[in-house]
């Protein structure tokens, strides 16, 4: 009787186990496709957040950011940049912001995470950044991008204490 009942339990232990992964083989499977090509354009336009600092032979400048993005990303983003020009005039960049708008592939518009770092000339303008994003909201959920933006910055334009424009290039995955 004791080896019944051991045999029972065990039978409805594994008729349960495989109800269980019979059930979960029916769920949709969320598997993201494959990164597309992303490219287009930028403006951004660069406000002080406060005064520049000196901190040792570097100077610390935060600004306050906004871009016009046309091209894969349609829309503007929003955000900080934290840049730190050395001596001979090399910047090293970072920042973080949110993007709002579109994304050719995607109907309706949606909000996105951005951060990048990078580097920059304080003599000729120049900038290099990269870009992550994630995190988005709407239409743009489950959207993430690993970008390159290049561009030059230069004189103020009416509202911006600094403007410039570039171009940026990487790839858009478009997940569940």
């Amino acid at each position: 009787m004791k080896n019944r009942n051991r045999l029972i339990s065990h039978l409805r232990s594994s008729f349960c186990a495989l109800v269980i992964v019979g059930a979960l083989s029916t769920l949709p499977r969320a598997e993201a496709g494959k990164p597309q090509p992303a490219s287009g354009q930028f403006s951004p336009c660069f406000n002080y957040a406060g005064p520049p600092r000196q901190a040792g032979e570097n100077l610390i400048i935060t600004f306050n950011i906004t871009v016009t993005v046309t091209g894969t990303f349609t829309g503007s983003f929003t955000g900080t940049e934290l840049d730190i020009v050395h001596r001979d005039g090399s910047i090293t960049k970072q920042g973080s912001a949110v993007f709002t708008g579109s994304v050719t592939g995607r109907s309706g518009t949606g909000t996105l995470h951005l951060s990048f770092e990078g580097i920059g000339n304080a003599v000729t303008g120049h900038e290099t950044l990269r870009v992550a994003g994630t995190q988005g909201t709407g239409a743009l959920s489950g959207v993430h991008l690993q970008l390159t933006a290049e561009g030059d910055v230069g004189a103020p334009n009416p509202g911006c204490a600094l403007s410039g424009t570039g171009t940026y290039n990487g790839q858009v995955l478009f997940a569940p």
